[in-house]
């Protein structure tokens, strides 16, 4: 799944628009985070190493100078919660999408990944190896996923000067990062290279006008040194 940059920049360079930012956090830790335990659309609350990582993180975006941002979270307990530490912290707006849910796993919620591993080794070596066509029984496909992604942060691109944060999951932030990026998601799911642990967190400097990422600091986790998990 390959991406390309919305909008087509014309008169941009006439008329200069002041750069926006747009900020995908993935949520903090549950207990299916700490037992490897597949969640999906499961609505599994934070656990405690989870509300310490959202309010690190808050402390952490605050420190950067992020001050009353449009926040926008999946409806999920997990993203929510990490969303209203946020919001508690930065101030702003914090709304609620459905569109911005991790990816569906069908039959395989609430499943240990080393479980799926031995029962359905060849669809788990394909999902896991970043097939953006593959999923599983009864699922949703990564480039599904990436497109209702995609379409949520157009239509609510941030205008100059707004901060807009995307409070989200880990494989729904991979496949909107990529294509954000214009980048292959096989390749750069299998190499983990943009893989974000719980809460951390992509900082793209966008174009208002033409939604060209500028800057991407990716990935970011620098807020979690010294937590045990």
């Amino acid at each position: 799944m390959t991406g390309a940059r919305g909008g087509t920049g014309e008169g941009t360079a006439r008329h200069p628009a002041q750069p926006a930012r747009l900020i995908l956090v993935r949520h903090g830790q549950t207990t299916h985070n700490h037992e490897g335990r597949l969640q999906g659309h499961a609505d599994t609350p934070l656990d405690d190493t989870g509300h310490e990582q959202a309010r690190r993180l808050a402390a952490h975006l605050l420190g950067l100078g992020i001050r009353a941002p449009t926040l926008h979270s999946s409806d999920l307990r997990r993203a929510h919660a990490t969303a209203e530490a946020l919001h508690r912290e930065l101030g702003g707006t914090l709304h609620t999408f459905t569109d911005l849910r991790e990816i569906f796993m069908g039959d395989w919620e609430g499943q240990r990944l080393d479980d799926l591993a031995l029962s359905h080794p060849e669809l788990h070596a394909q999902f896991w190896g970043g097939d953006p066509q593959c999923c599983a029984p009864g699922g949703e496909t990564p480039q599904a996923a990436g497109e209702r992604m995609y379409a949520h942060a157009l239509a609510h691109w941030p205008a100059p000067g707004q901060t807009l944060v995307l409070v989200s999951h880990g494989i729904a932030i991979s496949a909107l990062l990529t294509r954000l990026l214009g980048l292959d998601y096989q390749a750069e799911f299998r190499s983990r290279r943009y893989l974000h642990v719980n809460t951390a967190y992509s900082l793209l400097t966008v174009d208002p006008v033409s939604r060209e990422v500028l800057s991407a600091e990716v990935a970011q986790a620098g807020h979690l040194t010294g937590l045990e998990k």
